[in-house]
Parts: structure tokens; sequence; C-alpha cells
């Protein structure tokens, strides 16, 4: 079984995410949701980690633990007995999977619930009682700084799970790669996480077209051609196209761009044509809203006439201040709380 670590940044658009993933991945086994950790049997880790916005990590479930009850009083004596079943699988199993003695590792605690009861677990006994079990087991190193293996013990409501990371996502990438560090930049932009997030919410796939008919600063295409997608992308202010082409160009993907230029979102169905381009696979979006009632009305019927220039299946994600009803099948709604006057609702629809 392997196991995945959802960000806690928000409820449920980062189970969404992973489960556009494994969608992505054509992964057809069982889910189980344990709030922020999600349980799966025989799916790409490494693979979905590495293009997720927000899905912390992803594990190799070694052993899990169920508990009966959470009484305050009783943490040392339910704390004795998850080690002392831990210290009795390891004992009956042949060998600890991904640890030897050639290898090093390291035990950390991860409290996924929060309450008075985990507050008061002592997280330093559990990793130094079952790092022990393990050494035992294995004759492998301690490594508290640089471990080969890291070992996570996951501290849910109603369950402790030990499993070995297999992948963490790239918080570096995310930080380094904020809309103000581009070399065009332009207030109002979604950060890449969230850009990502959505690309994924998608289904994008390596050679698909992937269209943004509000490009902006460029955000979701670099998202997308970062996976391997065909870029098209229009915007009606000339500086926001530029620009675009001036940031895919600094990721190194200028090769991936079928077009940018300046147009008003209402003639993508002619700016297509014009490429020879009936569909696209995907549109992933980000309407202006800082504008007047009369444009907000042009935007949303633009918006409704855009489900025409997308494949059947194909999907079409974007974000608006408020439900926008398409004739398409609304898969998602997730509400994503920017500040007291903006609500950003991230619209996920596919084309039936």
């Amino acid at each position: 079984m392997f196991g995945y670590v959802l960000s806690g940044e928000y409820e449920e658009l980062p189970y969404g995410e992973l489960m556009a993933l494994l969608d992505i991945y054509k992964y057809k086994g069982n889910v189980e949701r344990l709030k922020r950790y999600i349980i799966t049997e025989d799916s790409p880790v490494k693979e979905i980690i590495k293009r997720s916005g927000y899905v912390d990590e992803g594990h190799r479930v070694i052993f899990r633990y169920n508990l009966e009850n959470r009484d305050t009083n009783l943490i040392d004596e339910i704390t004795k007995d998850f080690i002392n079943t831990f210290k009795s699988f390891i004992d009956n199993i042949e060998y600890y999977p991904d640890i030897d003695k050639n290898k090093s590792f390291a035990v950390r605690v991860l409290k996924l619930h929060k309450d008075d009861f985990t507050k008061k677990i002592d997280s330093l006994k559990i990793e130094r009682e079952i790092g022990g079990i393990i050494k035992l087991k294995t004759n492998a190193k301690v490594n508290l700084t640089k471990p080969d293996v890291l070992v996570r013990v996951v501290i849910l409501k109603d369950s402790f799970i030990i499993g070995n990371v297999l992948a963490m996502r790239d918080r570096e990438y995310f930080q380094k790669n904020r809309p103000h560090l581009r070399k065009y930049f332009h207030p109002g932009c979604i950060l890449p996480k969230l850009a990502r997030a959505m690309v994924n919410l998608a289904r994008v796939k390596e050679g698909d077209i992937v269209l943004d008919p509000f490009c902006g600063t460029g955000g979701f295409l670099i998202e997308a051609g970062l996976i391997g997608a065909k870029l098209i992308g229009c915007d009606i202010d000339w500086r926001m196209s530029s620009g675009t082409l001036i940031n895919l160009e600094e990721y190194n993907l200028i090769d991936k761009v079928i077009k940018v230029k300046r147009l008003d979102a209402k003639y993508v169905k002619d700016f297509l044509n014009e490429l020879g381009i009936k569909e696209v696979d995907a549109i992933v979006t980000d309407p202006p809203y800082g504008i007047s009632t009369a444009k907000k009305g042009e935007i949303e019927n633009i918006l409704k006439i855009l489900s025409d220039v997308i494949k059947k299946n194909g999907y079409f994600v974007f974000a608006y201040p408020k439900k926008i009803d398409l004739d398409m099948e609304l898969e998602s709604l997730y509400k994503i709380y920017i500040h007291k006057g903006l609500i950003r609702h991230i619209h996920v629809y596919r084309k039936i």
C-alpha cells in the first residue's frame, strides 16, 4: 500500500488534485481517505508527487495501528501498545522494506490530527523506540540529518501509520518561482502552486494542447509547458501576451508554444481555425475580476462559449469570484478564500 500526505492549506482542493493525478496515471484501485492522509494500492507515488501542487509526501505504508480509544489518561499505555505491536510485526517479517545495513535512516513523527490527545503524545519517545526496533532488524545506521530513508510515523485521528517516504513535494520550486520573481510581472497573478494544481485538475498530459484565453503573465502555460503540453494563449492586453512570451522564454518553453498573441477571448474559435486546430485538450484560465459590471457580463458569456473548442471528455478549469453554470458536467467546485472581498471559485468542468 501507498500513502499520501495532503497539504493543510485547503480542505478539499488537495484531495481533488490527488484524485485527478491518480486519474491521469490511470489508477483504478481502491482509495481510502483518512482526512489529510490517503491510502491507495499500487499507485505511481514518485510521478504523482513530482507533479503535485498540494500533495506533500508519498509513502510506502509499512504498518498500521488502529486506535480503539483516545483517552488522554491512557496515552502512555496506548503508545506502549503501539510500539510493542509494531515490534511484533517486525519480528514476523523477513526484512524491513527499503532499509538494510548499507543504508541510513531516521524516524520522524508527523501529527496530522490536532487535538489534546495528539498534543500529549511524546513524539521523541516514539521516534526513539521505533528507530531502535528498525535498527535492530536491519543493522542500518541512524542519520538524523541526511538519512537515505526517512521513516514517517503519521498520527491520525483513529490510526498510527508507519511508512517510508518515497517522495516529497518540491517546495523550493514554488518558493523560487513566485510571480513577482519572473521577468515579467503583473499584480493579481495566481501563485504557481495553485496554477499547477489547476493544470492537474484539468488532467493535462504530455503532448496535450492547452489553451489559456486570458493568459495574463503566463502562469498556467508555464505549468502546463513544464509537464510537456503544447501551448496556446491570448490576452486582450498586448502587454500581457508579450509578457507571457517573455516568461515562457525564461522557462525554456518556447518550443512548446503553438501561438501566443494579443486577442479578445471571444474570437478564440477563429484564432484556433487560423492555426488549423478544431479543438483543444484542455482550457485552464483565470479571467480578470476587477472590471466593470458590463465587462463581467461579457466575460461570463465568453466562458459559456469556450466549451465549443474543447474536445469530448476534455476539461475546462477556471477561477471566478462566483459559480458559473456551463453546459458541461461540473465535476468539482472549490472555494479558495483570498481575502474578505474575494473568494475564488475553482470550477472543474468536463465536456461530455
